[in-house]
């Protein structure tokens, strides 16, 4: 497997424990408690970092979200919560996911305790680090900001401390690698409602009914753009059951290729062995992480056979 093959397992692997925690029941717990309406859970929580952003900000940074569905909520929600309250919730959520994971079914089969746990995220976290640290800040809006928002970030309880440092470690990855793919996506030609019809088309990513109601676009803003997506010979069709043409593929593939590129020269501080290593170690976080059912499998897949 090349070094950039390991570099894109290693970050899929590891970015499942960054997505769950937008499902998990106990994000969604500790976000209400502080008073977050439900409909704008993830765009308060991963826009907090950002501040007070405006509508068009958080439109901007988060590339694929209907402008008229942030506007309902952004900046509405900071009139009455404070961004630093709304992270404070977000790391108590991922606390508390952590040791949801780590009571689960996968990790008790797998004979993962805490302790083992810790040992797990302590060898990733000293690969991780230097790897962090090499990643720049131009052009990263996003990871910027996420920087300060979560450096620091503490568990009340000590034992989960690994988890959360672990958590932050890789949503600082994902950020940064999230922000050289906009630019990817942006330079292929291709807008965020375009990118996401595609994505959907792949069968490995949200059902369009889940990304449709997740990003707050219509149907018929979808529809059309699908249709205009199969006039370009990059999609069978314009329905649900699409799949991507062969051109369509070779769009995509090529923005993972430039993606690659931009954030290849902070792996650089890592050996072969040791990137392969650290994509092992991804495996058995991922396995767990899927193993305890906090991320539901039901979003994802192909056509339109589940409801919203």
């Amino acid at each position: 497997m090349t070094r950039t093959s390991l570099i894109r397992s290693a970050t899929k692997r590891l970015d499942t424990l960054h997505s769950a925690s937008y499902f998990a029941p106990t994000m969604t717990e500790a976000l209400t408690s502080a008073g977050v309406p439900a409909e704008a859970h993830y765009l308060a929580q991963r826009s907090a970092s950002l501040g007070t952003p405006s509508a068009e900000l958080v439109v901007a940074t988060f590339f694929n979200y209907a402008p008229a569905y942030v506007s309902t909520h952004v900046p509405a929600v900071w009139e009455s919560l404070r961004p630093a309250d709304i992270t404070a919730a977000r790391i108590a959520g991922v606390e508390a996911m952590s040791a949801q994971i780590l009571a689960s079914d996968a990790a008790t089969a797998s004979g993962m305790d805490r302790a083992g746990f810790d040992s797990l995220a302590t060898k990733i976290l000293e690969r991780l680090r230097p790897v962090l640290d090499a990643q720049s800040l131009s052009g990263r809006p996003l990871f910027a900001a996420h920087v300060p928002a979560l450096t620091g970030a503490r568990a009340a309880d000590p034992t989960l401390q690994s988890a959360v440092d672990l958590w932050a470690a890789i949503t600082l990855l994902r950020e940064h690698r999230g922000d050289a793919h906009i630019a990817a996506l942006v330079t292929v030609g291709l807008s965020g409602l375009e990118a996401i019809v595609l994505d959907s088309a792949t069968g490995r990513s949200f059902y369009p009914w889940s990304m449709r109601k997740t990003r707050g676009w219509s149907e018929e803003e979808w529809r059309e753009t699908a249709e205009a997506l199969q006039t370009r010979g990059l999609l069978t069709s314009s329905g649900d059951d699409a799949h991507l043409t062969d051109a369509g593929a070779a769009l995509k593939e090529d923005a993972e290729t430039r993606t690659d590129a931009a954030v290849a020269s902070a792996w650089d501080v890592l050996t072969d062995d040791a990137l392969s290593a650290l994509a092992d170690d991804a495996k058995v976080v991922a396995k767990l992480v899927l193993g305890s059912g906090v991320l539901p499998s039901k979003l994802f897949g192909h056509g339109s056979d589940a409801k919203s």
